[in-house]
């Protein structure tokens, strides 16, 4: 399953459905979709987000030689964070599908 969140004024950002759920709850939702955050929770989304990826410890750093580098949930967070971020500074929602 492929997850894309939208908002206006912002590209799409598909992600790979596992970590996106993992996401949407660390942002204060349900972790199902379809879902969205009104404007107005959108800054409290993206505060409790940054609060929960402080804590979230990636394994991506402990890879054996010859492996393929993992992708973190932090590292997969970034786009997420920088649409939250222009959402909350243009006071619009963020919706997923």
């Amino acid at each position: 399953m492929l997850v894309t969140f939208h908002s206006k004024d912002h590209y799409p950002i598909t992600m790979f459905g596992d970590p996106a759920l993992q996401l949407i709850q660390l942002m204060g939702a349900q972790p199902k979709v379809p879902g969205a955050f009104y404007a107005d929770d959108v800054p409290q989304a993206l505060w409790q987000l940054q609060e929960a990826l402080a804590d979230v410890t990636d394994t991506a750093m402990s890879q054996q030689p010859g492996e393929e580098p993992a992708v973190g949930l932090k590292q997969r967070a970034v786009p997420l964070l920088d649409m939250l971020k222009a959402a909350v500074k243009a006071q619009h929602s963020i919706h997923w599908d």
